[in-house]
């Protein structure tokens, strides 16, 4: 069992597990969906695209932690959970391609290849140990990896470069996603009805509002010009 896991309720005769923290979940998968939704009109330009995927398969895999990782795992069980870990793995992938492509201009031909040629490496070994060990840890270096040495790193090249707006929420996103780590580690519980996780989920929402914020601003700069 979590520490300090939230008790378990009952609707009826339906059981709910972890009701608050499959509620946390629900509320940042409405943000990602959110986000997605907003951003439709970007579609065309091929790094925003890739962030917009990013949103869209990030709330999805973590639709299914909120429904089978937590609510009805007792049902589903926990092999289940796979697909959610796919969908995460995968949302990653879109978010450090979408960095590449969009930083593209402030590095070098050279390292962009490279970095481009090591993406795709690091894309295809995370999706097949993923299935060979069958563990969340996979999920959660292949996220370090995709947002703290690609998207960060290479969004702050960017921002330093041209001052994108973009580029800086992209990084305080991923600040405010390292704070939900940290929340998680650190087990922040304040109680068993809103623990370490149901507080991790809500930095990872604003995490998450963040980046859409980023994304976002690149069709107001072009409005307003």
């Amino acid at each position: 069992m979590t520490p300090f896991q939230n008790p378990t309720i009952y609707i009826g005769n339906i059981r709910i597990d972890e009701p608050i923290t499959t509620f946390t979940d629900l509320i940042f998968c409405a943000v990602c969906f959110f986000a997605f939704y907003k951003t439709k009109n970007l579609s065309s330009i091929k790094a925003l695209n890739l962030y917009r995927w990013f949103f869209l398969l990030t709330g999805l895999s973590t639709l299914v932690a909120a429904l089978i990782g937590h609510a009805f795992l007792y049902h589903f069980g926990f092999n289940a959970k796979i697909y959610g870990w796919v969908f995460g793995v995968f949302g990653i992938s879109f978010a450090q391609f979408a960095a590449l492509y969009h930083t593209q201009n402030s590095i070098s031909k050279k390292l962009y290849n490279m970095l481009f040629v090591i993406c795709c490496i690091e894309v295809v070994a995370a999706f097949i140990l993923t299935f060979a060990v069958w563990s969340f840890v996979v999920v959660e270096i292949h996220t370090a990896f995709g947002l703290v040495l690609i998207v960060t790193i290479l969004e702050y090249i960017h921002y330093k470069k041209t001052n994108s707006s973009l580029s800086i929420n992209m990084i305080y996103g991923v600040g405010l996603a390292v704070v939900a780590v940290i929340c998680h580690i650190g087990k922040l519980a304040m109680s068993v009805w809103f623990n370490h996780i149901d507080l991790s989920h809500i930095f990872m929402a604003l995490s998450m509002y963040m980046m859409y914020k980023g994304v976002a601003s690149y069709q107001n700069s072009k409005t307003n010009k």
